[in-house]
């Protein structure tokens, strides 16, 4: 009997957790195939598996604002332990006789010891997370009640397990048997039970046992409505994360098809974006990291993602309802009919069936939309597309990703674009720069040097990519001609378009306006391929990245080089002699397109090295964990209406660290930390460099725009 009730139990619970699944799968693949290669590299993803799942490799890293978390690591290893015995109890339970038990004591004994110890671990975890909770109350880590209902449920299985084993080992004792001193705490329980007589020791362990199979099967359906769904979502979202070196893989839009103008309903992601959503494992670190969270402004990347998840769910439960009910209104369509009744004056119960359908049809028409509605508009603008959240989520959920493409919604279809992007881009279009000055001063900035144009120089080693900033703003043009003497004095062959070159689009597509991006991105491949180029050479992250990894969907495959790197190699090359810089200390700034989205952090700095700069401080927030200037994203030609400047506080940063200057690789950095400099009235004290002035006022006899003073402090 005890047999068909186990039985009876684990099948209604596996039936009501398949149907679940399905729907919540169901609901995933309601979205669009993912342009980018999902089941590609089958032994790396593989291997994936094994380390960011199974070895927690993300969870377990440490940056300069998480370090809190390496209970969960005990947790989750403790419960893969745990559930060879879960297995064990379901195996025995449908077949009994037919366990471990079986395997030699030389197997059996440490298995289980193991277990027992790990229960124990584990435990003890869940009561420092309750703490943690309660009274330390990290933030974004709340105590509510799903927490206290899935920890509550974790604790009730290690308590449960330790009941079940303690008196199954008490009343071996009470028959004269050793008990099992290999699972040290169950063993030690049974004991202390020991004195109690047989009936109480049995029916102990009875309620025990089922005690356990309840826990595990009510947990096992309670998981996907909780935020412990990540244990299922989270390793197929990690076999199947984006592996190519296009980390911000946005797919070309078909202007054509006004279906695919951004994303408004949650459909329009694709099937990968939607399963990203129930992977989140809600540690908050991609809100910890946000730079416009951690500056007041109205976006948490998590917040983000569970919207998207809670507004799928809820679309999709009322489009069963619509569908279900509709069924029953034609049900009894047919038996109103059946018995009489017409449709002037139909049955009283297909009145009701049909004024039912139709309140459930309304309150899905009256559901605020996605993007612009549960997801509102200062939301979506407020992203720098810096990427802190992306690089530090342990399940590779892609946010930015789905920031823009829900920008392009507002854009392109909703026509919301916020008054200061819609002069850059009028800018944009008019003029071919974001600034809006006329493109027939861009070559200005070159007047009185020796730039080689590329009708003068046709077969250059590189094309230089000026860019927008190097030819315009008045700050960034005195790095652009600090390159362009390291150029010459280091005899690289290059050569510029001049006039002929226009904005790569970067701001355009990051804001959303695919349209524009698409006109100045296949305008300014034609240029490049009619100029026969091979490489680039660009100081503009922005650039750098929009060149090497979106001109290829326009067939503009280039070789696309940052100029920190050149400088890097001409360097270590010997082909470029400097001396020893005057400056004592500085310290350096990542770029957050260089550094998090092509993953260039060493090159600037071997640069800086290079050139003999005594002491090179580390920001606390550096390298993949830098902190972002705050002009990405378009945000460069947006005011912030919100909370604290994220400029100023990277510059607090660096006027904390107590150096000469802060050296860049980025012509909007620079932007961005010679104003938060001027704000804080320290201009005069703390210098903002780009790499190649550095490394200019470091070459005899070579004058710049700008030298370094010494002594600055």
């Amino acid at each position: 009997m005890t047999q068909v009730i186990f039985i009876l139990l684990l099948a209604a619970s596996l039936a009501f957790f398949a149907r679940t699944s399905w729907l919540f799968g169901r609901a995933v693949f309601a979205g669009v195939p993912d342009a980018r290669p999902r089941l590609d590299q089958i032994p790396a993803r593989i291997m994936d598996i094994g380390i960011y799942f199974f070895g927690q490799k993300k969870v377990a890293e440490e940056g300069p604002q998480h370090r809190t978390s390496k209970h969960h690591l005990f947790i989750f290893w403790g419960f893969m332990i745990i559930t060879i015995a879960t297995a064990d109890i379901i195996v025995s339970g449908v077949i009994p006789g037919l366990s471990l038990r079986l395997l030699p004591d030389l197997l059996f004994k440490p298995l289980y010891g193991l277990i027992d110890v790990f229960n124990l671990v584990v435990l003890m975890m869940v009561t420092w997370a309750v703490i943690r909770r309660t009274i330390v109350q990290p933030r974004l880590i709340p105590w509510n009640l799903d927490a206290g209902l899935i920890l509550g449920g974790i604790a009730s299985l290690m308590l449960t397990h330790f009941v079940y084993h303690g008196y199954e080992i008490a009343g071996s004792l009470s028959a004269g048997g050793e008990g099992a001193s290999y699972m040290p705490i169950s063993n030690a329980i049974g004991h202390l039970l020991a004195p109690l007589s047989g009936d109480a020791v049995h029916r102990g362990a009875t309620i025990g046992y089922w005690l356990h199979v309840l826990i595990i099967l009510t947990f096992l359906n309670y998981l996907p409505y909780s935020k412990h769904i990540h244990l299922l979502g989270a390793l197929p979202n990690i076999a199947t994360r984006n592996r190519s070196e296009r980390r911000l893989d946005l797919p070309k839009l078909n202007l054509e098809d006004e279906n695919q103008w951004g994303v408004a309903r949650f459909e329009q992601f694709s099937w990968k974006s939607l399963l990203d959503t129930y992977a989140c494992t809600e540690c908050a670190r991609c809100s910890n990291y946000c730079p416009a969270y951690n500056t007041g402004k109205n976006l948490s990347p998590m917040q983000l993602v569970h919207d998207i998840r809670y507004e799928m769910l809820d679309r999709v439960a009322l489009g069963d309802k619509i569908k279900e009910q509709e069924a029953q209104v034609e049900g009894m369509r047919e038996y109103s009919t059946s018995h009489g009744f017409d449709d002037a004056h139909p049955h009283p119960d297909f009145t009701w069936a049909k004024d039912q359908l139709e309140a459930t049809k309304a309150e899905l028409a009256n559901m605020p939309k996605m993007t612009g509605g549960r997801i509102q508009e200062d939301t979506l603008w407020a992203c720098t597309t810096c990427g802190a959240c992306q690089e530090v989520c342990p399940v590779f959920i892609e946010h930015p990703l789905k920031i823009i493409q829900m920008r392009q919604n507002l854009v392109l279809e909703q026509e919301k674009t916020p008054a200061e992007l819609q002069r850059t881009f009028r800018n944009m279009e008019r003029q071919s720069n974001p600034w809006g000055i006329g493109n027939d001063t861009r070559m200005d900035w070159a007047k009185d040097l020796d730039v080689p144009l590329i009708e003068d120089n046709p077969d250059p080693e590189y094309l230089l990519w000026v860019g927008c900033a190097g030819a315009f703003d008045s700050r960034i043009i005195k790095q652009t001609r600090a390159m362009v003497k390291i150029l010459n004095t280091a005899g690289v062959s290059y050569a510029v378009l001049g006039h002929n070159e226009a904005c790569t689009g970067d701001p355009a597509r990051r804001a959303g306006n695919e349209m524009l991006f698409q006109q100045l991105a296949e305008q300014n491949v034609e240029t490049l391929k009619a100029a026969n180029v091979k490489k680039v050479l660009t100081s503009c992250p922005h650039c750098l990245h929009t060149l090497r990894h979106d001109y290829p969907q326009f067939g503009g495959e280039f070789e696309v080089v940052h100029h920190t790197q050149l400088l890097d190699h001409l360097m270590k090359e010997g082909k470029l002699k400097t001396a020893k810089s005057e400056l004592g200390t500085v310290t350096y700034h990542d770029s957050c397109y260089l550094g998090r989205w092509n993953r260039e952090f060493d090159a600037p700095r071997d640069v800086i090295n290079a050139v003999g700069v005594p002491n090179v401080k580390e920001l606390t927030r550096s390298k993949q964990h830098g902190f972002c200037c705050g002009a990405g994203g378009a945000r460069m030609f947006m005011e912030e209406h919100e909370g604290e400047r994220v400029n100023f506080n990277r510059t607090d940063e660096i006027i904390a660290a107590n150096v000469q200057a802060a050296v860049v690789a980025c012509p909007f950095c620079n932007i961005m930390l010679t104003d938060g400099m001027k704000q804080r009235n320290v201009e005069d004290k703390i210098q903002v460099l780009d790499v190649a002035e550095l490394v200019a006022a470091s070459i005899p006899d070579v004058p710049v725009d700008r030298l370094v003073r010494k002594n600055r402090l």
